[in-house]
């Protein structure tokens, strides 16, 4: 555009030039060439000037080979019509590598082998949430260039998981350490991003393929786990009924032997009397031998 702009300049003065040297009617077109000329020279200049960089982007001016330290953040500027502008994203970005193809940023199978202490290879799916310094970009831009993920990004995953893998068995990985396996990559990661101008976000490890013999032993030893759990839950609860029982008739012993101990014939003969004497109020005839005999009750005849 700068040259389009010089070229009108050039055509513009030389239809003020040649106006003065022309009769009328040909120096009065020659005027108008002369403004228009000018006029949209200066627009094209202007226009040239201009960047527009959109949101979530930050561009880099590269005039002649030389790299300013300054990043363009988004908006509208103005800037030397001969620099040309790189824009790059500063948004956060997410890098994915797994064993589902066309899941992640590579076709096919992209997840990373890893070989544990025990000598056992794994397949890890991964991502990570990362984003580029904005103050750093033109730094990234000089050093790096744009493809951040292929040059820095894949390989400093693939370095870190196989680093922290090293000093694990499959089993760890796959259970008891895996959050701490996650702890010390994003760890790792985070240090090396920083040192190029990225910062890490987020590390998440999303599954763990261990070989199938492995897999089928730590899921019989997770149903074993579980059959005994289940079988000590089963034994606590018989014996929490057992003890309840044996409570019950500790109960049932002791009350029967403070009633045994409490009844002398006297209190006996006095509720004998009692119920005699209840069945006698509902008009029953009774008959009562003497020396403490069975009594004779005779009911009357409903009419």
């Amino acid at each position: 555009m700068v040259l389009i702009a010089l070229l009108l300049f050039v055509v513009g003065a030389l239809a003020w030039r040649w106006k003065t040297k022309v009769g009328y009617p040909l120096s009065a077109r020659l005027i108008i060439v002369q403004w228009v000329g000018l006029g949209l020279g200066v627009v094209v200049l202007l226009a040239s000037m201009a960047v527009i960089v959109p949101p979530g982007q930050a561009g880099i001016q590269v005039l002649f080979g030389k790299v300013n330290n300054e990043p363009l953040p988004s908006g509208l500027h103005f800037i030397n019509p001969f620099a040309q502008v790189v824009e790059m994203e500063v948004r956060t970005r997410n890098y994915t590598m797994s064993t589902v193809a066309d899941e992640g940023q590579k076709r096919g199978d992209d997840s990373i082998s890893v070989i544990t202490s025990d000598g056992l290879t794994v397949k890890l799916d991964a991502t990570i949430f990362y984003s580029l310094q904005q103050a750093r970009l033109p730094e990234i831009y000089r050093t790096i260039g744009p493809d951040v993920e292929d040059r820095i990004v894949r390989s400093e995953i693939r370095a870190s998981l196989r680093d922290a893998a090293a000093s694990l068995s499959a089993t760890e990985l796959y259970t008891s350490k895996r959050q701490a396996f996650v702890e010390q990559v994003s760890k790792t990661l985070k240090a090396a991003f920083e040192a190029r101008g990225i910062s890490l976000e987020q590390m998440l490890l999303r599954n763990v393929i261990l070989p199938d013999q492995i897999t089928k032993s730590i899921n019989d030893k997770i149903s074993a786990d579980q059959d005994a759990q289940k079988m000590a839950f089963v034994l606590q609860k018989e014996k929490q009924e057992a003890e309840r029982k044996r409570i019950e008739a500790e109960g049932q012993a002791k009350a029967q032997q403070i009633v045994s101990q409490s009844l002398t014939p006297q209190i006996i003969e006095y509720q004998r009397i009692q119920a005699l004497r209840d069945i006698g109020a509902k008009g029953n005839l009774i008959i009562t031998p003497m020396g403490g005999a069975t009594p004779m009750i005779q009911v009357p005849a409903r009419k």
